[in-house]
């Protein structure tokens, strides 16, 4: 009786020692295996019909309207200057003003009326007006003189019906840019006018 309880104290002892081991040797593995199974999606979901741009555009690339700006004045003393995206139109102040006057003459009511037909082909567009005196007088007297007489323009414009889709600026730049040397009266002549640009 004696030695078998002996030899199953001692098959006890090796087992404990064998499950001791096997716990040591294996602890990450039954800690890994005790976190369960993936979770397992449902359905996945599914795109609708992808979005398809016409024309992808790059960055940095400017916006080019669908026409070119186009002008036709019907006054050959009227200089008209296409550019890359604007026109500018040069008026003489002998078609516009009086000398020393910033009070529109008739006939330039008709000519004003002309080229607010031709904004209303444009529809929309940004038309500043500048206005320009030659180097006769003060420089400040000369940078009024043009504001006034840029308004004047800027004022008969917004007068025309059908202009809604323009956006209409003055600038008075008295004696400053000049077309000509003010040497002589047909060269200061040319310095007192008026520009209208429109892009």
């Amino acid at each position: 009786m004696y030695p078998l309880v002996k030899r199953i104290g001692a098959i006890m002892i090796v087992c404990s020692l064998a499950f001791s081991l096997s716990a040591c040797t294996g602890k990450e593995k039954d800690t890994t295996a005790a976190q369960g199974e993936p979770i397992t999606p449902g359905k996945p979901i599914e795109p609708g019909a992808p979005i398809t741009p016409g024309k992808p555009i790059e960055p940095g690339t400017p916006i080019t309207p669908g026409k070119p700006i186009s002008i036709s004045i019907d006054n050959p003393d009227v200089k008209v200057t296409p550019e890359k995206d604007r026109v500018t139109l040069q008026l003489p102040n002998k078609l516009l003003f009086d000398y020393d006057s910033d009070t529109l003459r008739p006939e330039a009511e008709k000519l004003l009326e002309q080229i607010g037909d031709e904004l209303k082909k444009i529809g929309k567009a940004n038309v500043e007006i500048q206005g320009y005196t030659d180097s006769q007088g003060s420089e400040q007297y000369n940078l009024a003189l043009s504001d006034r007489r840029a308004k004047a323009v800027e004022h008969h414009l917004a007068a025309i019906a059908g202009l809604g889709g323009i956006t209409l600026s003055t600038r008075g730049l008295g004696e400053t840019n000049p077309a000509a040397p003010n040497d002589t009266e047909e060269h200061r002549e040319q310095n007192r006018r008026v520009e209208i640009i429109i892009q």
